[in-house]
């Protein structure tokens, strides 16, 4: 078995817990009530509209995101309620998971991947520091890498290189854990050993499964 010297780890679903029902759900109640519009039609778990692809690749700002928005809401609708609204899908911060990352990073060489946006990332900041005790979510690895910040989002085959280059990976010594199978696909392309956690609670076993732990 491949002995892995570097982790790479999604973030949603796979380490924080979250649900695009939730959200759905909020944003649903800021849409005019004589409206047949369904807010599941705009960002869903298996699609999303091209505002929020462009908020994830770090090419529309805050404010140009909420305006994109405010098209399906009602008038009036404040910063305040979109963000809460959005943030909404970030659920739970399991805290198992959190203390095995701080095992995990004394061992091995670890990273974050992730599609996000500005204000998921400042919502995780807030979380570790209120609930993980870290002053930003990034403390839990070596380097987080985020896709607002890098310009591609996974499955892109760019953002995967990127991250490759700049650490000066070898693909081969390089676990990565992701929860949609697209970006497992394209992570094998260029050759990281991935693999796709379909329940976010089997985390660990796909570790000691492994022999990472």
């Amino acid at each position: 078995m491949t002995k892995f010297r570097n982790l790479i780890f999604d973030i949603g679903n796979v380490l924080v817990d979250i649900d695009y029902t939730v959200p759905i759900s909020e944003f649903q109640k800021l849409v005019p009530q004589n409206s047949n519009f369904r807010f599941e039609t705009v960002v869903s778990y298996t699609n999303q509209h091209n505002i929020f692809d462009l908020f994830e690749k770090g090419k529309v700002s805050v404010p140009e995101f909420r305006a994109g928005l405010r098209q399906f809401l009602k008038p009036n609708v404040t910063d305040a309620e979109i963000d809460l609204a959005w943030n909404s899908i970030l659920i739970k911060y399991p805290l198992a998971k959190f203390e095995l990352l701080k095992q995990l990073k004394i061992r091995y060489y670890t990273l974050a991947l992730s599609n996000i946006n500005e204000l998921h990332v400042q919502a995780i900041d807030i979380a570790a520091a209120q609930l993980l005790g870290e002053e930003r979510f990034g403390n839990f690895f070596h380097k987080a890498y985020y896709s607002n910040e890098m310009g591609w989002r996974k499955p892109e085959k760019e953002i995967y290189e990127m991250l490759i280059q700049q650490e000066n990976l070898n693909p081969g010594e390089t676990f990565f854990v992701d929860d949609k199978l697209e970006n497992i696909e394209m992570a094998r392309e260029v050759g990281l050993q991935a693999y796709q956690l379909t329940k976010r609670d089997k985390l660990g076993e796909l570790l000691k499964q492994l022999n990472i732990i």
